[in-house]
């Protein structure tokens, strides 16, 4: 097995496991018992019927996209350990399924950028047999991830430049940093860097209280 094969199992267990916890899903916690069925639940349940509490609940928008994330990190999971033993046609259709999953979590800020490359790369790789392509595949997607590193940096940089509290705070920064320089003995007994901290931040509480 060369190192290629390896690099890639631990980047998919890395990918998937970011994706899993970003959904919710925390491996250390244990499972939680179900909850005995109050009164009216027990009767519907011993009576053999539903229960219209549950079936108003599972019906929700909240839990109906519960549901469609742990189907996503189910479908995710399977896919990359079944991957290599998919004929063609069904691994390019499973991982198209995921790439729009990928999308619209990523958009909706339920994955990060980074999960959502790993997971992106992870399919690349479980796609694409030629290395030579991988590769171009791989450095094409990381060329999109920076520009869209920097295009959200620049458009924060915009909106803070017309935030005028955060202005207000860069003015006052500007002269904490030239007083706390400027002292010969820091109060308290801390580090002059401590203080500065200190400052600065009692400085940003004033300004976005």
């Amino acid at each position: 097995m060369n190192r290629n094969i390896l690099m890639l199992g631990l980047a998919l267990t890395v990918a998937a496991c970011a994706a899993a916890v970003s959904l919710g899903w925390n491996p250390l916690r244990p499972a939680r018992a179900q909850a005995a069925p109050t009164t009216s639940t027990g009767a519907a349940v011993a009576a053999g019927k539903p229960d219209p509490s549950l079936h108003n609940l599972l019906a929700t928008p909240k839990a109906r996209d519960y549901q469609q994330r742990k189907q996503f990190q189910s479908d995710a999971h399977d896919f990359f350990r079944k991957a290599a033993s998919l004929g063609p046609a069904e691994r390019e259709r499973r991982a198209q399924a995921l790439r729009e999953d990928i999308e619209r979590y990523e958009n909706a800020s339920e994955l990060s950028a980074g999960e959502s490359m790993l997971l992106r790369v992870g399919l690349i790789q479980a796609t694409v047999a030629d290395e030579a392509q991988q590769a171009a595949m791989v450095q094409q997607l990381a060329t999109r991830y920076r520009a869209d590193a920097k295009r959200r940096e620049q458009q924060w940089i915009e909106q803070q430049q017309h935030d005028t509290r955060f202005q207000t705070y860069k003015q006052r920064e500007r002269v904490v940093v030239a007083e706390v320089l400027a002292m010969q003995q820091i109060p308290g007994g801390v580090t002059r860097d401590e203080y500065l901290r200190q400052r600065l931040q009692a400085e940003r509480e004033r300004v976005y209280r």
